[in-house]
């Protein structure tokens, strides 16, 4: 059990790095002219006044497609939200059986 804290440690810094990536994304794209961000609008609807009004589902897959460790990101985050369900799981479960 213990490997798997070690591995959660090291995915919490990996998740933070690459989650700060998505700021700078969005720092490019509100500064970006019209005629660049428009054609990247998935979901965003082609009238909005300013490339910042990006929808979030529309950022995230313009960070897909543009930089992979978006991916590390995605993967990081599940471990880590998955790895404490499981260990929180797993003790409400131990608690159960001790009451009974």
């Amino acid at each position: 059990m213990l490997k798997w804290w070690i591995i959660w440690f090291i995915s919490l810094p990996i998740f933070l790095i690459t989650y700060i990536y998505s700021f700078f994304i969005t720092s490019k794209i509100a500064y970006a002219p019209q005629s660049e961000c428009k054609p990247l609008f998935i979901f965003t609807p082609q009238n909005v006044q300013y490339c910042s009004d990006i929808y979030p589902i529309d950022l995230i897959l313009i960070a897909l497609k543009t930089n992979p460790t978006s991916y590390l990101c995605i993967a990081s985050g599940l471990y880590l939200v998955g790895f404490l369900l499981f260990v929180g799981i797993r003790l409400i479960l131990k608690f159960l059986k001790l009451k009974k």
